[in-house]
């Protein structure tokens, strides 16, 4: 009670604690900086508000609507913007193609690995009699659409330098799962020093082999004076391929799409209102260079994308049929992969669109005011 009389009653209700406030903050993380920015500070008030007396913190069900809230806003597009979706749907099949690739790297990491060169020769040696290690030459086989194999081969002398089902015994033996002797016999026309053509005989014999995740083929072409023995091995891959492949693009296509949905708020944004009353006015010049920084990224990364998703095709079409593991990301392998162009294409078009993306991030997503371009500009009637 004062000196009027007046009867001042304590208020019963309880302090909140101080950690509620940081933790609706945290929470509001979920949402895009600058809409952050315009409400932040409402939300926050409103939800304390809202709290109940000793409320230490947020209720499950206020966490989930402020997380699942702020991830919808992020990808939300600008509204009466039709090039803003043009360009969103565009980065989000990029995007897919891309993550479908990291999907397929990240599976190719669990796949049991190739013999090295030194195991892949001593297979041949082998299972070719009276053959030693320097007369078999031994290469890596590398792709743009399958996983890469050792191959090793080596000559023989005639028909009778190679016997397909005493290397089918040596297999079996030494713990591999062969399959059958395919022998296939023909004839081939030859020229003689003197330019005449004769008709030899010959044969194709082949047999596949498995053990421990690792695929095998031996085969040789064999004709009456000379042959060619060969050994080809490769990893045969394991399950973990084509569901990587899906969750990779799929979150791949969900980063496509947040980024463009981020870059044309971005842009977008000049004169939007920020902490403090003051607006932010990115440059004109700042905001058409990232315009055509992401035009030129998309043309750029739509040729490999394409290539991602022709892959993908063949890692589920091919799938399981016993032969080189299709991959998505070997697209990334220089070969002839398009009847144009070298081919490193795919590679240096994928180096150059992510410097022109790392381009439009420098450009779009960078808080204003951080350019000699941006200014503040003031509301009237405040100080400066």
């Amino acid at each position: 009670m004062d000196r009027r009389g007046t009867l001042y009653v304590k208020s019963a209700w309880p302090r909140r604690q101080p950690g509620l406030e940081r933790a609706y903050r945290l929470l509001l993380t979920a949402y895009p900086r600058d809409y952050r920015g315009r409400h932040g500070t409402e939300i926050v008030t409103t939800m304390l508000e809202m709290a109940e007396p000793g409320q230490r913190r947020p209720g499950l069900g206020e966490a989930w609507h402020l997380v699942a809230s702020g991830v919808r806003q992020r990808f939300r597009l600008p509204a009466g913007r039709p090039l803003a979706w043009v360009f969103a749907v565009l980065a989000l099949l990029i995007g897919g193609g891309f993550g479908a690739a990291a999907g397929s790297w990240t599976a190719e990491r669990t796949f049991t690995a190739v013999p090295d060169p030194a195991a892949t020769r001593s297979v041949l040696t082998s299972l070719v009699p009276r053959t030693t290690g320097d007369t078999v030459s031994v290469n890596r086989v590398d792709t743009p659409w399958f996983d890469g194999a050792q191959e090793a081969s080596t000559a023989v002398t005639g028909l009778d330098g190679w016997n397909a089902e005493q290397a089918r015994r040596l297999l079996t033996a030494d713990g591999w799962l062969a399959g059958p002797v395919s022998h296939r016999r023909g004839t081939a026309e030859t020229a003689d020093e003197a330019g005449r053509m004769t008709e030899q005989r010959l044969d194709r014999v082949s047999l596949r082999a498995e053990r421990d995740g690792v695929s095998l083929t031996v085969g040789g072409l064999l004709a009456e004076g000379q042959g060619r023995i060969y050994v080809q091995i490769w990893s045969t891959g394991n399950a973990a391929l084509l569901p990587l492949i899906v969750a990779g693009g799929l979150a791949g296509m969900a980063g496509g799409w947040l980024l463009a949905a981020a870059v044309t708020r971005r842009l977008r944004g000049a004169g939007r209102v920020w902490h403090g009353g003051g607006r932010v006015r990115p440059g004109a010049g700042r905001v058409w260079a990232a315009r055509g920084l992401a035009a030129a990224a998309v043309f750029t990364l739509a040729l490999p994308a394409v290539a991602f998703y022709q892959n993908s095709i063949r890692a589920f079409r091919f799938a399981g049929n016993g032969e080189q593991v299709n991959t998505v990301h070997n697209a990334l392998t220089p070969g002839p992969y398009w009847p144009f162009g070298p081919g490193w294409l795919n590679l240096a078009l994928v180096a150059g669109g992510l410097l022109l993306t790392a381009g439009v991030l420098v450009a779009a997503l960078l808080r204003p005011g951080t350019s000699a371009e941006s200014r503040l500009v003031q509301p009237e009637g405040l100080p400066r």
